[in-house]
């Protein structure tokens, strides 16, 4: 064997040692690419504004193609598997074109894609996920290996009518005592629900129950424990009680946003996207953002390779431009969507018009991952089922509990 070969080969086992394909002439690929993005819940198109800004000064063979998908965010899932699996192994000029080449990942996907074989892996040094909230980059490692990069974060905080406390001498709630205490004694004096949430069967009602669960001591790995028990029963006992409105049994984001801006609920459970819209409401000045009373349940969104792409050099840097300190200040700034870049939290130029800014920093970097499993939506479902008819029939709370801990371990196995 000529030294010429050897030298190939140990550069060809370097490489794949640092995790990057030594074959595959896709990882340096340059070319045009698409880029797909789950319906944007703000008002002013930031998203839209960051690759129109891309396009601007990226080179003519270098362009991204933006395609929102305006459909709920479990269809856009199946959209992504369905393309991803319609593309797997398909090599050839139709299948380029056909690639989503830059995807959105909601933060609980992360496992079921890269299990799927979907995604390209990441390299590290080029990406420096240490630059990111902590939690967010565990939502896009699979193992040791980084499939996805933190974009935009969010994490539920709790708003208030901040006039209506001010005018009971109270101060937002920092326990889920208090809260309980002020939706059920100060609600009532003015005609209005006590807290609201996202109490209907889909996954802001898993959000939701976790951050429940956690808030009181609990763990998404134990739902037969006393913490997750006291958790669902604060929920269940709120809506017997009535200073949860059976109504939010039903409520998604837009239902009990709808409720609170139209003055008819004193707490809300949400995300911080909720907070331009009310501004913009008559409730300005009249409302308040607060963390929720315990850790809230990380959400937002991740930015992933898929593994189709075959520019996926230009792929990366797009990532990197998205990612990047103008960019997460750009939908920071317009849209309200908390960065994943920590160095913005401590920003001062963003401190003094953004006050809100420290609630937010105390939401995301306090937040906890859903559980990360590839068999994610099925665990979601067998909480949705159980939880919501426990909220329906508080008597069945124990029974459901014991069985619904039996359901989430197998679940999470995929039996």
């Amino acid at each position: 064997m000529g030294w010429a070969v050897i030298r190939w080969l140990v550069v060809v086992l370097l490489v794949a040692a640092c995790g990057v394909p030594a074959v595959d002439p896709a990882y340096q690929g340059r070319g045009r690419i698409t880029f797909v993005d789950s319906h944007d819940l703000s008002s002013s198109g930031p998203i839209k504004q960051r690759v129109e800004a891309w396009n601007a000064r990226a080179s003519s063979v270098e362009q991204v193609t933006y395609l929102p998908m305006p459909t709920p965010t479990d269809d856009y899932r199946a959209q992504l598997m369905a393309r991803a699996g319609d593309l797997a192994g398909r090599r050839g000029a139709d299948a380029r074109a056909q690639c989503y080449d830059v995807v959105t990942l909601d933060v609980v996907w992360t496992a079921a894609f890269a299990q799927a074989n979907y995604l390209a892996r990441l390299p590290e040094p080029e990406i420096g996920p240490a630059r990111f909230l902590p939690a967010a980059v565990e939502s896009a490692r699979v193992g040791e290996t980084l499939w996805a990069v933190p974009w935009r974060a969010d994490a539920g905080v709790l708003y208030y009518r901040a006039d209506l406390l001010a005018a009971e001498g109270a101060s937002p709630p920092t326990s889920w005592d208090q809260l309980e205490r002020q939706a059920a004694t100060i609600a009532p004096k003015y005609g209005i629900a006590g807290y609201v949430g996202q109490l209907g069967q889909y996954e802001g009602l898993t959000v939701n129950v976790l951050e429940a669960v956690w808030g009181h001591g609990g763990d998404a790995a134990d739902f037969g424990g006393p913490g997750a028990r006291a958790g669902v029963g604060r929920l269940a006992n709120g809506v017997k009680q009535g200073w949860i409105p059976q109504e939010a049994l039903r409520y998604d984001e837009a239902a009990s946003l709808k409720e609170f801006l139209e003055g008819r609920a004193l707490f809300l459970r949400t995300w911080p996207y909720a907070r331009a819209e009310l501004a913009a409401s008559p409730l300005s000045g009249k409302f308040g953002m607060a963390p929720l009373p315990g850790p809230a349940a990380l959400g937002g969104w991740n930015l992933a390779v898929s593994r189709c792409s075959a520019h996926q050099a230009t792929a990366r840097e797009f990532i990197r431009f998205l990612t990047g300190a103008e960019s997460q200040e750009a939908l920071l700034t317009q849209a309200g969507y908390p960065p994943t870049l920590v160095s913005l939290y401590e920003e001062p130029s963003l401190q003094a018009p953004l006050p809100h800014l420290v609630v937010l920093e105390a939401a995301v970097r306090s937040a906890r991952n859903r559980p990360r499993t590839a068999h994610y939506d099925d665990v979601t479902r067998v909480v949705q089922r159980a939880v919501h008819h426990v909220l329906r029939n508080p008597e069945s709370l124990d029974a459901e509990l014991r069985r619904l801990a039996e359901d989430v371990a197998r679940a999470s196995a995929g039996r």
